[in-house]
C-alpha cells in the first residue's frame, strides 16, 4: 500500500534540556569534553483534516566543533546554538501547511541566513533546522504509521531533490537508501588524543571502578570491537608513536584469522597537508604493522575547514588520496559543501543527524550522480557523543537506512551507561529493546556492545526514528529550554 505525501502545520514546540556529564574527558581537535547538555522536542503539527500528531528528536550541544575559531568558549557555543533551536522555533511555528520537504527547505534557507548575518557558522545555524527537521519527519512516520526507510522510499515527505541539485533531476532519494534498513550495525570504537590505551596509560588516582571498560586494551578484552576510530594529532612523531602502540595491542588482542579495520580523524590537525602526506608515507612496518596499515579504510576531515574546500587543496589532496581515501566532514557545511568536495577530489562524507538526514540523502544522491563523483564513493557514519534517547535512535535508524555498517559510537564510553536518563526511561529502555541494551550488573543500564555491533532490528520496527516519546522520553525530568542556563552546567 503506497501512501501520499504528508503536509504537516506545526502548531506547538516543547523544549527541554537535560546536563549530562562525562565518565572519562575525549577530546576532539582542541576541545577536551567535561560535559554538554542535551535538548529534547517535541513537536505537535496538525494536518489539513484537523488530526494532530507529535514528533520528538533531541542531540547534544558540545563545544568546539560547530565552530572551531580560536578564542571561543564553551558558553559562545551553547549560547549560540540555544540561539540557533529560538531561532528554528520562532520561523517554523505558524507556518502554512506544507510537506516535510517544503517545510525544511524554507526553515534551512532561513537559518543559513540568519547565521551568516551574525558571523555564525553555517553549521550552527542548521543545527536549529536539523532538530525541528527530525521531529518533522518523526511527525510524518507517527502520522503513517510507516519508518524512516520506507518514509523515504516512498516518498511520503515530499522530497524533490532537483529542487536542490540539477544533477539530481530523475533520480529518487530511494536511491540512496539500502534496498533493507540493515538489522546490525558494527561499532566503531573512538580513540581518542588523550585516551588510555592500556592500564600503565592511567594517573594515579584516576582509575574508574563504575562497572565499565576504561582502557582501549580493556575494551579489546571484554568485547569483539573491530572497528576503531584513531584521532591524529598532526604531529608526525607523536601520531606514529600512538599508532604503533594500538597497532600493537590490536595485533595481540584481535586473532590473527579475524579482520579489524581502522579510520584516521584529522579533526583539522594536519596543517600544512603535507602532515598527513608524511604520517601516511611512513604507516608501515616498522611504524605499524602490514596488518595495521591495510586495516586503515580512509582519513576522516584532516585539514582545516577554511581550507578544505580551497582550490589550493587539489594538489596535495591528489598525493595524499593515492595511499589512502580522504572524507569530509566539518567542512560539510552547507548543502554545497559535498559537490564541492567530490570536485576537488575527496572520496565521501560524513553523515552526522546533526547535519540533518534530509541533506544526507542529497550529499548520497551527489555520490550517485554528481559529473565528477568519485568511482567508489565513501559515505561514513560519524559522532562521538551521541546519546540515548532520541539523539541515538534517530541517528542509528538514519544509518541503518543508508546501509552505513559501522559507525563511529563512543556515547556509551564517555558516559556512564544510561545513568544520564530518569529511571522510568532506563527501564522502558530495556523493556523494548532487549538486543540493544542491557544490564551490567544491579546498578548499571547500557549500551549492548559486547558483540563489537548493535542490533537495530527493534528501532526499524516503529514509526518514524524509533522512538515511543510516551514511556522512554521524560520531559518532565529535563528543565524547560528557556530555563536552562549555561551555569547549570557547574563547569
Amino acid at each position: 500500500m503506497s501512501h501520499a505525501v504528508v503536509k504537516l502545520r506545526p502548531v506547538a514546540a516543547e523544549l527541554r534540556m537535560r546536563n549530562v556529564r562525562t565518565r572519562m574527558t575525549p577530546k576532539y581537535g582542541a576541545t577536551v569534553l567535561v560535559g554538554c547538555p542535551l535538548v529534547s522536542l517535541a513537536l505537535t503539527c496538525e494536518t489539513d483534516g484537523g488530526a494532530s500528531v507529535a514528533g520528538v528528536s533531541g542531540d547534544c550541544l558540545p563545544p568546539g566543533w560547530y565552530d572551531k575559531r580560536p578564542s571561543r568558549t564553551f558558553r559562545d557555543d551553547t549560547g549560540e546554538l540555544c540561539a540557533a533551536l529560538r531561532e528554528a522555533r520562532g520561523a517554523l511555528l505558524g507556518r502554512a501547511a506544507g510537506t516535510v520537504f517544503e517545510l525544511w527547505k524554507d526553515l534551512y534557507a532561513h537559518q543559513i541566513a540568519w547565521a551568516r548575518g551574525r558571523d555564525y557558522s553555517d553549521l550552527t545555524g542548521n543545527f536549529g533546522t536539523s532538530v525541528f527537521e527530525r521531529a518533522l519527519i518523526d511527525a510524518a512516520g507517527k502520522l503513517t504509521g510507516l519508518p524512516y526507510h520506507a518514509l523515504v522510499k516512498e516518498n511520503v515527505l515530499g522530497l524533490d531533490p532537483a529542487a536542490i541539485h540539477p544533477y539530481l533531476k530523475g533520480w529518487s532519494a530511494a536511491e540512496a537508501l539500502a534496498p533493507r534498513p540493515l538489522d546490525s550495525i558494527y561499532v566503531r570504537h573512538t580513540v581518542g588524543g588523550v585516551d588510555p590505551l592500556t592500564a600503565g596509560d592511567v594517573p594515579p588516582g584516576a582509575k574508574l571502578d563504575d562497572g565499565l571498560p576504561q582502557t582501549l586494551e580493556e575494551y579489546l578484552r571484554a568485547e569483539k570491537l573491530r572497528y576503531l576510530k584513531i584521532k591524529l594529532k598532526g604531529d608526525v612523531a607523536a601520531d606514529l608513536e600512538r599508532l604503533g602502540r594500538i597497532a600493537r595491542l590490536c595485533d595481540e588482542l584481535i586473532p590473527a584469522g579475524e579482520p579489524y579495520y581502522a579510520t584516521l580523524d584529522g579533526n583539522e590537525q594536519c596543517k600544512p597537508p603535507e602532515v598527513l602526506l608524511e604520517i601516511l608515507e611512513r604507516l608501515k612496518p616498522p611504524a605499524v604493522s602490514e596488518r595495521f596499515a591495510r586495516a586503515v579504510l580512509f582519513v576522516e576531515q584532516p585539514f582545516p575547514r577554511a581550507a578544505t574546500l580551497e582550490p589550493s587543496v587539489a594538489a596535495p589532496l591528489a598525493r595524499i588520496s593515492k595511499l589512502k581515501p580522504v572524507i569530509v566532514d566539518e567542512s560539510d557545511e552547507n548543502l554545497q559543501s559535498v559537490p564541492r568536495a567530490l570536485e576537488l577530489g575527496y572520496a565521501g562524507f560524513a553523515v552526522k543527524s546533526a547535519k540533518g538526514p534530509i541533506k544526507a540523502l542529497f550529499n548520497k544522491g551527489a555520490m550517485q550522480r554528481h559529473p565528477q563523483r568519485p568511482a567508489e564513493g565513501i559515505v561514513s557514519g560519524e559522532d562521538m557523543m551521541n546519546l540515548p534517547v532520541l539523539p541515538l535512535h534517530t541517528d542509528l535508524v538514519v544509518m541503518a537506512a543508508l546501509g552505513v555498517a559501522h559507525v563511529e559510537r563512543n556515547g556509551h564510553h564517555f558516559c556512564r551507561g544510561l545513568d544520564h536518563l530518569a529511571p522510568g526511561e532506563r527501564r522502558a529502555l530495556l523493556e523494548a529493546h532487549p538486543k540493544l541494551y542491557h544490564r551490567c550488573g544491579e546498578a548499571l543500564a547500557a549500551l549492548d556492545t559486547r558483540s563489537g555491533a548493535l542490533d537495530v532490528s527493534s528501532l526499524n520496527a516503529r514509526p518514524g526514528f524509533g522512538v515511543d516519546a510516551g514511556s522512554e522520553v521524560d520531559l518532565e525530568s529535563m528543565t524547560p529550554f528557556d530555563a536552562w542556563t549555561h551555569e547549570s552546567m557547574g563547569l
